[in-house]
């Protein structure tokens, strides 16, 4: 079907889909852009596939080395602007990637020395056994790990470590229920507050930073900023609702986690690695380096030492890094062959206020979100946004007012969690006993509702104050 679709809209006229003036190559990337859209929202194949395949398609039918046939006998006008090779290939080594794969690195030495499961010990102990707070403890936990680690890793650890709690209700419990679903929900709202929390945040820093798209010299500490006090909020208004929606029956739950005592010589250097690793993130305006270099040196330290091998490195989650990488790869193609800049003038981006525009992205992000991957729906919505945004004649070139809608677009694609598909997390949680795709939608639709408010409220009250 995804074939099928494509090649008909590649063969359609493009006047009859309202772009008239479109280049061949703009009509042969669109076909691509629609291929992409069906796989990722059937998931025909692992998503990851689908972005591998988006990245050949584009390098033999829109790039500078494409197939011949395609580009012999045709002026230039008419076939329109080809994309450089270089460019789509270098997507698999672009900065972002390199990043992820430094947060990689550190939640993988931290699971193998048990570096993760002492702080979720640490964390949890001061709690107590009240279940409102083993839930708040749980919570915290898993948002405070999804900051540096994979959601989908964290999702795992933490529900490995709330298994014996949840071995020891009844069959049935009812209270099995919210200690599941507050596990992937703090999950995707942890990842919002560091750029390596999810890979929509990569995306969203690429844009930030791009000299060629907005050049806003984003750092790590300013994204920190921004979104540690939202996801700490969220978080906390997500346990509330959860207590309301699915109150407890047993007042008291037993905590029995299990630390290893062995490798403590090991756990240290990866702790010392971690939170030096931290804090030259969060300081990074002040010591030189940038955050893509400085993520890049706990695999360094790990594999000098010994601590990351080659099992290490066989498991990391290579498949989520191609994701990203074809992602990448549509963004530049849409760009350079200007197909974006012929479907932003489909909408009257120009005409809208400031917060209109920034709703409108948001609440699309969030519904595409909700049904196909979070990374997916961000790299289709914020390869549009930056040349939405400086077509807006009521934004200006307003720096702050710019960061702060593609800032709101990416909380978006973290609030989407209403359905066991719309995020690895919630698939996780989904395969447990108990949790029902009704009441996963239920909690996900209604915190993502609520987290919607409080995203456009706190970035409308800093950046839109001067022009609602």
């Amino acid at each position: 079907m995804a074939i099928a679709v494509a090649l008909l809209v590649w063969m359609t006229p493009p006047a009859w889909y309202g772009i008239p003036d479109m280049s061949l190559v703009e009509r042969r990337m669109m076909a691509i852009v629609i291929y992409a859209i069906i796989m990722w929202l059937t998931e025909a194949v692992p998503l990851w596939t689908t972005s591998i395949s988006i990245i050949v398609l584009m390098l033999a039918l829109v790039s500078n080395s494409s197939f011949t046939f395609l580009v012999e006998g045709v002026d230039d006008y008419t076939l329109g602007h080809l994309v450089n090779y270089h460019d789509i290939m270098s997507t698999f080594a672009d900065p972002v990637l390199m990043l992820f794969l430094g947060g990689f690195t550190l939640a993988a030495a931290a699971s193998s020395v048990g570096l993760d499961t002492a702080i979720a010990k640490g964390l949890l102990k001061p709690l107590g056994d009240k279940s409102e707070g083993v839930m708040l403890g749980f919570m915290i936990v898993t948002a405070t790990l999804s900051m540096f680690m994979n959601n989908t890793a964290t999702t795992a650890l933490m529900l490995s470590v709330a298994a014996p709690i949840l071995r020891s209700l009844p069959y049935k419990s009812q209270d099995k229920l919210p200690l599941t679903l507050c596990i992937p929900i703090s999950a995707n709202i942890g990842g919002i507050a560091t750029p390596i929390g999810t890979p929509a945040n990569m995306i969203a820093l690429h844009y930030l930073n791009d000299p060629g798209k907005l050049d806003m010299d984003f750092t790590y500490g300013d994204w920190m900023f921004y979104m540690l006090p939202l996801s700490v909020f969220l978080v906390f208004i997500s346990w509330l609702l959860l207590l309301w929606l699915f109150p407890f029956q047993h007042k008291n739950l037993s905590l029995d986690i299990q630390v290893a005592e062995e490798n403590k010589n090991t756990r240290r250097i990866v702790a010392i690695t971690f939170f030096v690793t931290l804090g030259m993130w969060i300081f990074e305006p002040y010591i030189g380096l940038n955050m893509y270099v400085i993520g890049l040196m706990p695999l360094a330290v790990f594999s000098l030492s010994g601590i990351i091998g080659r099992a290490e490195v066989r498991y990391m989650n290579w498949e989520i890094l191609w994701l990203v990488a074809g992602g990448l790869a549509l963004g530049v193609g849409m760009d350079q062959t200007q197909l974006a800049h012929h479907l932003v003038k489909l909408v009257p981006f120009s005409e809208m206020e400031p917060w209109m525009l920034s709703m409108v992205a948001g609440l699309l992000c969030f519904v595409i979100s909700t049904f196909i991957s979070n990374t997916a729906a961000a790299v289709l919505i914020l390869s549009v946004l930056p040349m939405a945004l400086t077509a807006n004649t009521s934004v200006g070139g307003d720096t702050g007012l710019m960061t702060m809608v593609v800032l709101g677009v990416t909380v978006s694609a973290s609030l989407a969690m209403a359905l066991p598909v719309s995020t690895a997390p919630n698939a996780l949680a989904y395969a447990n006993e108990g949790v029902t795709q009704k009441a996963m939608a239920k909690v996900g639709f209604l915190i993502g509702a609520v987290g919607l408010v409080v995203t456009f409220l706190l970035f409308g009250y800093l950046s839109f104050a001067d022009y609602i």
